[in-house]
């Protein structure tokens, strides 16, 4: 008989949604520098490489481009001007993910906080399943393999709940708050 010499619960923390291509695509680190940056500003792929250099990512604007196709084939980035340039034409790129490469903070120390936020999440979550046309895009999906459970609702809940955070860090709201200041009270 085996004895056990460690056992431990492991708790899912983090929850990602991200196909295949996207997930290929943020497999070089350069790549994810390359979102930071462009989550400032569009940039061309010259200002790009200037801007990677600063942080002592030396590569020449052909693998900049090379970079960008991988980013753009993934959805990850988008086209958002071209200007013409002594003849040649100068395209403008965005970011249409926000990635942040800090190292995460020890969120058991925020227990309370994270269990809030979930108690709130919870309840838009219902909100988000309950609609009628959302669950009727399903319709025909296949159960996981696994467990038959209904993992694409919650895919698909997931990526609506992504989407409306990202609108929501948009708002100018969210930037005072980021920013310190003082909402005014309605």
């Amino acid at each position: 008989m085996a004895e056990t010499l460690f056992q431990k619960d492991v708790r899912i923390r983090r929850v990602t949604t991200l196909g295949y291509p996207a997930a290929r695509a943020l497999n070089e680190p350069v790549r994810i520098k390359i979102l930071e940056i462009l989550s400032h500003k569009a940039m061309s792929a010259d200002e790009i490489a200037k801007g990677l250099s600063s942080f002592g990512y030396n590569r020449a604007t052909t693998t900049i481009r090379h970079h960008l196709d991988t980013l753009k084939g993934a959805g990850l980035i988008e086209a958002t001007r071209m200007v013409e340039v002594r003849g040649a034409v100068m395209k403008y790129y965005a970011t249409t993910l926000r990635a942040f490469s800090f190292d995460a903070p020890d969120l058991e120390k925020h227990a309370k906080l994270v269990d809030d936020a979930g108690t709130k999440l919870v309840k838009v979550l219902k909100v988000v399943l309950e609609d009628k046309k959302f669950v009727a895009a399903f319709a025909g999906k296949d159960a996981c393999s696994q467990c038959k459970g209904d993992h694409y609702k919650e895919y698909a809940a997931l990526e609506i709940l992504n989407a409306a955070l990202a609108k929501a860090m948009e708002r100018k709201e969210y930037a005072e708050m980021v920013a310190g200041k003082e909402q005014p009270k309605k």
